[in-house]
């Protein structure tokens, strides 16, 4: 049963060009001769027309400016179409902004309550449920002091636990999560997929790709434009990135094939949306033996905020994503990974188990992140090996030797070689 469905729905903001905000600039824009106040519209969403159903967890990604944020305010009623109509059946709980409907001079204990009711719920309501909010949100010995004197993260950390708690049928999320710390995100992540299990809807709005892959049944693809476009994570992402990272030849011809097909979504089928922009084409089809118990299947890289990209800068940390899956029984394993310059030179070979850690818990698909914190690496090309084997390397499982590749480009610095040090002179 469709909880929320689009019907032709358009929605556009008018950009004022010349616009005077005083007499002065009024004065001022009449001597010019520039007082012709000029309007442009700006198109977010044209004739989108989808249904989410209950109990979906349903992603949207697109480009800043696409209208992902619009999506979800119409879906709130915080905004409403110019054309075509919305139906939303159920409470729905939006966290669109951080610390929206906050008032700065207001401890979190009253903020607690101004935003539970904004959000529907009543006084007694919401006191059955602080103690669940302040322990969740982690911040009982900061809920007496006024949010104007929170960090954005704590600001995000309240907002959540407030909005989670109000047990609605729909739960609108938009990319607020990145704000928080490591440990807290992870914790947002597992009450999202718990109210996933207990059939609860919700619509996320991110472009951190590995949570959207990993939580959303269906994806929602805006373009610019207002073009809007769906298909499982997989197709979504892999369309999204392949207009993202393609040349510009390519890029153009992709979207020119979208901007003709006329709502026939069908020819999208024909494209490949494997997201293959870190495999190392030259080494990809060799260098690769085990036995293949446990499967490596994509590796990729990402940056803090989750966003995937081969470009990075020297000493920004890298965000290394492994999936692989289990072809057969094993007992453990452990992940490595070696790192050679573009010119061959063995740079870095380092395993979890040499940071005390050995994978138990294998199931048939399995995901697994690690972190490079701030390589001091320079300029050049880089290439990857991935490997699984087992704890005391008597069981080859996968390795991938060179199959995948990250660039470091320059900034300001002058440094030559593969990598920066830091010195102390004393003159």
């Amino acid at each position: 049963m469709a909880i929320i469905e689009f019907k032709k729905v358009s929605k556009s903001f008018k950009i004022y060009q010349n616009r005077s905000y005083s007499i002065k600039e009024k004065l001022i824009n009449r001597i010019l001769k520039r007082h012709k106040l000029s309007i442009q519209e700006f198109s977010v969403l044209k004739d989108a027309s989808f249904k989410i159903n209950a109990g979906e967890t349903i992603g949207i990604i697109g480009e800043n400016g696409t209208g992902k944020s619009t999506t979800l305010k119409l879906i709130s009623k915080i905004l409403y179409p110019e054309t075509g109509d919305i139906e939303v059946k159920g409470k729905v709980s939006a966290l669109l902004e951080i610390g929206a409907g906050f008032q700065a001079d207001l401890t979190g204990r009253e903020n607690v309550y101004l935003y539970g009711s904004i959000l529907g719920l009543s006084k007694e309501e919401i006191s059955r449920q602080y103690d669940k909010i302040v322990e969740f949100s982690e911040l009982s010995n900061f809920m007496d002091m006024p949010v104007k004197n929170y960090s954005s993260g704590m600001y995000m950390r309240l907002a959540f636990a407030v909005a989670i708690n109000v047990d609605p049928d729909i739960l609108v999320i938009d990319e607020v999560l990145a704000v928080g710390d490591e440990n807290f995100q992870k914790k947002c992540i597992d009450k999202i997929l718990s109210f996933k299990r207990s059939g609860k809807t919700i619509v996320f709005v991110s472009h951190d790709m590995n949570t959207v892959r990993k939580i959303c049944d269906r994806v929602l693809f805006i373009k610019r434009g207002g073009i809007m476009l769906e298909g499982t994570p997989e197709q979504m992402i892999g369309l999204y990135m392949k207009l993202v990272y393609s040349n510009d030849e390519d890029k153009a011809q992709l979207e020119e094939k979208i901007n003709n097909m006329e709502g026939d979504l069908e020819e999208l089928k024909e494209i490949n949306y494997s997201l293959d922009i870190h495999e190392a084409q030259e080494f990809v089809k060799e260098n690769r033996y085990g036995n293949k118990k446990l499967e490596i299947t994509k590796v990729y890289f990402t940056d803090n905020n989750g966003h995937i990209r081969n470009n990075f800068y020297p000493g920004e940390s890298i965000n290394v994503n492994v999936e692989y899956k289990k072809n057969n029984p094993v007992t453990d394993a452990v992940f490595g990974f070696a790192i050679y310059s573009e010119e061959g030179w063995h740079l870095v070979g380092h395993n979890c188990r040499h940071d005390g850690l050995v994978i138990t818990d294998i199931k048939e698909n399995n995901y697994l992140k690690m972190k490079l914190k701030a390589p001091k690496l320079l300029r050049g090309k880089y290439y990857f090996t991935a490997a699984l084997h087992n704890s005391d390397e008597t069981d080859q499982y996968d390795f991938r030797e060179r199959h995948f590749y990250f660039q470091i480009i320059q900034d300001e610095g002058t440094d030559d070689g593969k990598f920066r040090v830091e010195c102390e002179w004393n003159l």
